[in-house]
């Protein structure tokens, strides 16, 4: 539902801006050491992801009506999740959804080919950042000359990333590598591996079988339905809060061994037990 009456666009991204609050608050009452419990600590590993997939869905569809509201909100989960906003342009909205498991893929399937698929599970955060490192093109360079405007807000995320995170190990490095370090690892850590599961065994070919879907309710509210990936990548432009009814839409073309009700029990099966996998002969 979109909405005039305040600046976002979708009334819907009250429930985003709720969640990257209640991260906000985590993050600097434990940082501050106003709060500190093993149990807050456990919250940040958890609500870390929502920032990471609030930024995936602002960089495919804008937040908030305004220019300088989406430049600020950039910079809000450049700093909850200790990287840029716009890093991720290339390599997701172009690169993976323009050339989904295709050798310029950095986040394709073929890129581990373990026998066990648990060893894939373990390396491919690994091997994917090792090939983006090798082979990402320079995006700086070409919005510098195409498009200013976000060459000029890539740059200063950049060094406002690098100034906050120097101030925090400045101030208090153990509470930084604590609070904010570690959670932002483990984040960056979910947001390439959750690819493998995503579209390993799929077929890239295939107009509705491109991807694998985790439709449970509860975790497509906390992650803003991130789980309906053959709708994202279908539409990649709707808003999220769309997902639900375009998944629908495809469920009766859909494979429905592609439709995982359970995170958990989906890695379980894929990267434990092995079920269902492929033995190296995945796209």
């Amino acid at each position: 539902m979109k909405t005039r009456a305040l600046p976002l666009r979708y009334t819907a991204d009250v429930r985003t801006i709720a969640l990257l609050t209640v991260l906000t608050a985590l993050f600097v009452l434990q940082y501050a050491h106003l709060v500190e419990h093993r149990s807050l600590l456990l919250l940040t590993y958890a609500f870390v992801l929502v920032p990471l997939v609030a930024k995936h869905n602002h960089n495919h569809c804008r937040t908030f009506c305004s220019r300088r509201w989406n430049t600020a909100f950039a910079m809000w989960l450049t700093l909850l999740t200790g990287m840029t906003t716009t890093g991720i342009i290339t390599a997701h909205n172009r690169l993976h959804h323009g050339e989904n498991q295709h050798h310029t893929d950095f986040v394709r399937c073929s890129l581990v080919r373990f026998r066990h698929n648990w060893l894939n599970f373990m390396g491919f955060f690994f091997a994917s950042s090792f090939t983006m490192w090798r082979h990402r093109p320079d995006d700086l360079g070409e919005w510098r000359r195409s498009k200013p405007i976000l060459y000029r807000q890539a740059v200063i995320e950049r060094r406002v990333v690098i100034a906050f995170v120097v101030a925090l190990l400045a101030f208090d490095w153990h509470a930084a590598v604590k609070v904010f370090l570690g959670p932002w690892l483990f984040g960056q850590w979910f947001l390439v591996t959750i690819n493998l599961l995503q579209h390993q065994d799929c077929d890239p070919s295939s107009s509705h079988n491109h991807s694998r879907n985790v439709t449970g309710r509860a975790i497509n509210w906390f992650l803003l339905n991130n789980g309906y990936h053959t709708a994202h990548h279908n539409v990649p432009g709707v808003h999220w809060s769309e997902l639900p009814s375009v998944h629908r839409a495809l469920l009766p073309a859909v494979d429905p061994a592609l439709n995982e009700r359970s995170l958990l029990l989906c890695v379980a099966r894929r990267f434990i037990a092995g079920e269902g996998w492929s033995g190296g002969h995945h796209g």
